[in-house]
């Protein structure tokens, strides 16, 4: 028997023997671990800015207060140096910390990929062994949704003031939920890499680490435009500077050369185009979101929520006489959406 076929073998006695559901409740019972870990970690953090405001908030007080009687001794002197020493003692530990964080989230995903690896009966560098630790990191990461929520809760008594406690949870976390989630999305990228270098023509390959990348391109994105459905109590402008908006950017032109090579090996695929049609959209490229949307339409003429798209597109960009061909077609087939689409008739002269 040859090494190829020994190795085959070893990896169908694998496959036969690995327990999914055992693995997900490992995997299931490492994320929490992992997320507790998380949040310790950042409570942290929090407590260490919340002391100092406090202590600053009360030198300043008691300076104020007291000030008439310092001004008589020497005492105002060393008042004067204790509220320096605090601000300056502040930012050296913040400095150090802002360095030191970034490390500590980094050793949590290794923690937790670990333990992950240690579950798994596939050799390293097989398929099924990076499949599996894309599919943890994913778990992990869904479990990281809107945690940032949670960090602080309030007795049954103090409800109407829970949106304000949410909200200052909101604050003070988004950006350790932020960064922690980058983290965990720029491994699973990787480990799609990982399978797309053992299966390079593999189409499901080339479409996990597209989904991968368009993930973390909504993740740069402004909370309120990639999750319109979802409320939110407060985002950080930070999702506005032009460093987030270039990260943006960027991942999203990956996920885009990624769909193209799913739209090579598999053309007209109408999913393929509404991804891409998505991007182009976030990317405000009407031009190529109406290509995208009219590839689809092209395989399914009778597909009414893409002709209504369109139609809106078309009124959008100017492009009247096609808008209202497809205002006819929604017309003929008695859709209740042709009135809503005629309403974009001015949208061209609105925008301009």
């Amino acid at each position: 028997m040859t090494t190829t076929q020994t190795f085959q073998k070893n990896q169908q006695q694998s496959r036969f023997h690995f327990n999914t559901a055992l693995f997900q409740e490992q995997m299931e019972k490492h994320a929490t671990s992992a997320i507790e870990e998380f949040k310790e970690i950042t409570r942290q953090y929090s407590v260490f800015h919340i002391s100092f405001f406090t202590i600053a908030c009360l030198e300043l007080l008691a300076f104020a207060l007291f000030f008439s009687f310092l001004t008589k001794s020497t005492i105002l002197a060393f008042s004067l140096a204790g509220i320096f020493l605090t601000g300056f003692a502040y930012f050296v530990l913040l400095f150090y910390f802002q360095a030191k964080k970034p490390e500590q989230l980094l050793a949590v995903r290794h923690t937790f990929l670990e333990n992950c690896q240690a579950a798994l009966p596939f050799e390293k560098g097989s398929s099924e062994f990076h499949f599996s630790l894309g599919a943890a990191l994913y778990h992990l990461l869904n479990q990281l949704h809107r945690q940032e929520y949670t960090y602080y809760s309030l007795p049954s008594t103090f409800k109407t003031l829970a949106p304000l406690m949410q909200k200052f949870s909101v604050w003070c976390h988004w950006k350790d939920l932020h960064q922690m989630k980058e983290f965990l999305l720029l491994m699973m990228i990787k480990e799609h890499i990982e399978l797309v270098k053992i299966a390079p023509t593999d189409l499901e390959t080339h479409s996990g680490l597209a989904n991968s990348y368009r993930l973390l391109a909504k993740h740069y994105q402004d909370p309120r435009i990639a999750n319109p459905q979802t409320e939110h109590l407060w985002v950080s402008p930070e999702y506005q500077s032009a460093d987030m908006l270039k990260k943006f950017e960027r991942t999203s032109w990956r996920a885009i050369e990624e769909y193209k090579i799913l739209d090579y090996y598999a053309p007209n695929e109408p999913w393929v185009h509404a991804q891409l049609a998505s991007i182009f959209h976030d990317l405000n490229m009407a031009q190529e979101e109406i290509r995208k949307y009219e590839a689809i339409l092209s395989a399914s003429p009778q597909d009414r929520d893409i002709l209504f798209r369109l139609g809106v597109l078309y009124f959008e960009q100017g492009l009247n006489a096609q808008g209202l061909r497809l205002y006819e077609q929604l017309k003929k087939m008695h859709d209740s959406k042709a009135e809503e689409l005629l309403s974009y008739y001015d949208a061209y002269v609105i925008e301009t």
